[in-house]
């Protein structure tokens, strides 16, 4: 990011000009009287173009993606028959917005036209060149193509007319992205799959690819997708681990078609705990939800806004999030169930939970900043409180090596002590303290350094 401006009225593209945006939809907004975007920042956060939706999209979102229309087989269903309509729509939307805008996509199996089986390799390859020369004509504003979209899960049935495997194992993809770097040299070029977020066999072989592409000078960007399947029933250490491994690319990272299909409740608690850790990644350099117009979206319950402009608890809890105030996840169990925990941020009550007796993850969300304290209140015959640890903002601080516990029974008396999970009497165990940037600072015994979990009892 060496050389560019960050500010709320430019984005930075690594590696490609630096693009005016936000500036016009701040405008907007203060003429129609509606709230600006979540984040104006050098990371973007962008969403679907539908056409339908875009009354609301400038209260959210900075960044846009054609959600179908930009696909081959949406633009030229019959050969040399194109259709341009919804694309336009989408970048012309974007244009007059100041928001970057992004193809989606070039090369994907799952929606390639039907006529090209038949043709010879030489016309498939000419066909695929005048569909992406004709785009980029078309567009040249384009900030961002989804060259590839599933290269692993879904490559295109003209393979073989791309040069097949050759001798990369992938000249195909090679000979896709020399075609876009061809037609639109001023956007950035990305691959874009999904189960990388979330497997690590998967995650290696699309590593594989980027390598190939990275050393011929013809890759810009990491598209990994995010759909419900790919993040619910995932740990956090699991999506941090793969974002991690990914980053050694030396790329920046996009994490595309985020989404989560759950009622409320449940949408709200994937939200809180995990959105945190893909944000605030150092290699993540934006990110796109897939939809967020209820009954307007790819599966029913990942939208997040009702067609008159409800929010569900989970676009609320957004909102909070990017107006400076702080995730919070505990997980902690009790030794019996129906123990009470409380957690406080500079002694403000945030949140209250009555425990099982297995680990569960508790959520809440505070722009309170201060010392950070979590608060056993109901000891009795039998009742403990086990907790493993805290996560702020992505940061986990493990409870075992904090030096504040004023609930521990030791040396046959409640009293206190340090650098353990139990809460056996009415206390609290100290975190640290929430500060306005990114996360606890003065962790009293420097968990953040320490991500493992310890769910074994004594």
């Amino acid at each position: 990011m060496k050389g560019c401006r960050i500010g709320k009225t430019n984005f930075c593209f690594s590696g490609k000009k630096l693009l005016n945006t936000a500036v016009a939809g701040l405008m907007l907004a203060a003429v129609s009287g509606v709230q600006a975007q979540l984040t104006t920042g050098d990371k973007y956060l962008g969403n679907i173009h539908q056409g339908s939706d875009s009354p609301f999209f400038s209260r959210y979102w900075n960044h846009v993606t054609p959600e179908n229309a930009g696909k081959w087989k949406v633009v030229e269903s019959r050969r040399d028959d194109f259709d341009w309509s919804g694309l336009d729509s989408a970048y012309h939307f974007a244009q007059s917005h100041g928001y970057p805008f992004k193809q989606h996509t070039f090369v994907w199996r799952s929606q390639e036209p039907g006529w090209l089986e038949g043709l010879s390799q030489a016309y498939q390859r000419a066909e695929l060149a005048e569909f992406m020369s004709a785009y980029c004509r078309r567009y040249p504003k384009t900030a961002q193509i989804d060259v590839v979209n599933e290269p692993l899960s879904a490559p295109p049935t003209y393979r073989n007319a791309l040069g097949g495997n050759g001798s990369s194992g992938w000249d195909w993809a090679v000979n896709a992205f020399r075609m876009a770097r061809q037609y639109c040299p001023d956007a950035q070029l990305l691959l874009n799959e999904y189960g990388i977020i979330n497997d690590d066999r998967k995650r290696g072989q699309y590593m594989q690819l980027i390598d190939v592409l990275k050393s011929r000078g013809l890759i810009d960007g990491i598209g990994i997708q995010a759909h419900t399947f790919n993040l619910v029933g995932y740990s956090v250490s699991t999506l941090r681990r793969n974002l991690d491994v990914l980053a050694t690319a030396g790329l920046p990272i996009y994490v595309t078609e985020w989404d989560i299909d759950a009622d409320d409740q449940a949408q709200l608690q994937e939200y809180r705990a995990k959105f945190p850790v893909v944000w605030e990644h150092g290699g993540v350099r934006g990110m796109t939800l897939w939809g967020y117009v209820v009954g307007a979206t790819w599966r029913d319950n990942t939208g997040l806004m009702y067609r008159d402009g409800r929010e569900r608890p989970a676009l609320q809890w957004l909102r909070d999030y990017f107006s400076g105030g702080h995730a919070i996840v505990v997980r902690a169990r009790g030794a019996s169930g129906g123990e009470s925990i409380s957690l406080k941020v500079d002694n403000v009550s945030i949140a209250t939970w009555i425990l099982s007796t297995g680990m569960q993850s508790y959520t809440a969300s505070t722009a309170v900043t201060g010392d950070i304290t979590l608060h056993f209140g109901n000891d009795g015959s039998g009742r403990d409180v086990q907790v493993d640890y805290i996560q702020v903002n992505g940061q986990i601080l493990q409870a075992e090596d904090q030096s504040i516990n004023t609930g521990l029974y030791t040396n046959g008396r409640c009293g206190g002590g340090s650098n353990s999970e139990w809460l056996h009497c009415n206390g609290h165990i100290g975190f640290g303290e929430i500060t306005a940037g990114d996360g606890p600072s003065g962790s009293s015994g420097g968990g953040a350094a320490r991500r493992q979990s310890d769910d074994s009892v004594p």
